[in-house]
């Protein structure tokens, strides 16, 4: 009778190795989604090159991405973009934002924290990210009868960025903090120079121009920051492959000294979806 009561517990142990294990699995296996967000931004620019006055507007804002979650590995490829018009109360002029970023970031998993289990996913890691903000700026001179002309600005960026990553999931749910700062970048604004009357066609070979320009910054020189805070919910069954809902707030903040001071900074709020693919 001992025997048989020490086989059974023997039995017992071994069936539930296998529970205990899983309880502490490693993170899902790989998955790829394709996402798409929608919604409004909240755009702030003070740009002396143009204007010695802040430029503030509601705009829209949209971005597509690619995700590709592996076992301890998250890439996410992602294009977001915002335009709509902007003006300020103590100099109003007909302005015309729009700016793009897009990114490439790959995080590897550094596990679990405290006692919270497999729930709580810390990641780091770093990547890629070029960032174009061009504003259209229209405005008359009175000094010469009302004559109307354009001029522009620009800031366009590609840097190398140090990421951070936290999520906390709870079953179908889970929550995300994002921090990305570039660690180094390339940077070209405007020169000096303006452009009046008859320049528009040398304004618009200025910005595109200025695509492959641009000079070497370090992080302590002009802030640039970019975080995200991210709430998702999975529908349907389990799995892992349902559909997944997004509600996104994007914060980004951008600065520079050349050759006039530069600061903006925009909060976005979008909605969207997570295919699976």
């Amino acid at each position: 009778m001992t025997r048989a009561r020490s086989c059974l517990a023997a039995l017992a142990l071994a069936a539930a190795a296998p529970a205990a294990s899983s309880a502490q699995a490693p993170l899902p296996p790989a998955s790829r989604a394709l996402g798409l967000t929608f919604g409004v931004a909240d755009f702030h620019q003070r740009d002396e090159y143009l204007a010695p006055a802040t430029y503030a507007g509601a705009m829209l804002a949209a971005g597509i991405g690619y995700e590709r979650r592996g076992a301890r590995t998250l890439l996410d490829v992602e294009a977001a973009a915002t335009f709509g018009r902007t003006d300020s109360p103590t100099l109003p002029r007909d302005v015309h934002q729009y700016t793009g970023r897009v990114a490439v970031t790959l995080l590897r998993a550094l596990g679990a924290a405290g006692d919270t289990g497999r729930r709580l996913r810390l990641y780091a890691g770093g990547g890629l990210t070029a960032l174009a903000s061009v504003t259209d700026f229209k405005t008359r001179d009175l000094a010469y009868g009302g004559t109307s002309y354009g001029d522009a600005s620009w800031y366009w960026s590609r840097s190398l960025d140090l990421v951070a990553r936290a999520e906390y999931r709870l079953g179908r749910r889970a929550v995300a903090l994002q921090l990305s700062v570039p660690a180094l970048r390339l940077v070209s604004r405007p020169e000096t120079g303006k452009f009046f009357p008859g320049g528009k066609p040398r304004v618009a070979a200025s910005v595109l121009g200025a695509v492959v320009a641009g000079s070497p910054e370090a992080p302590w020189e002009n802030p640039v920051l970019f975080g995200r805070a991210e709430v998702r919910q999975r529908l349907g069954g389990g799995g892992g492959g349902g559909l997944v809902l997004r509600a996104v707030y994007d914060f980004s903040y951008v600065s520079s000294d050349r050759p006039l001071p530069l600061g903006m900074y925009c909060n976005a709020f979008q909605v969207g979806v997570l295919w699976p693919l």
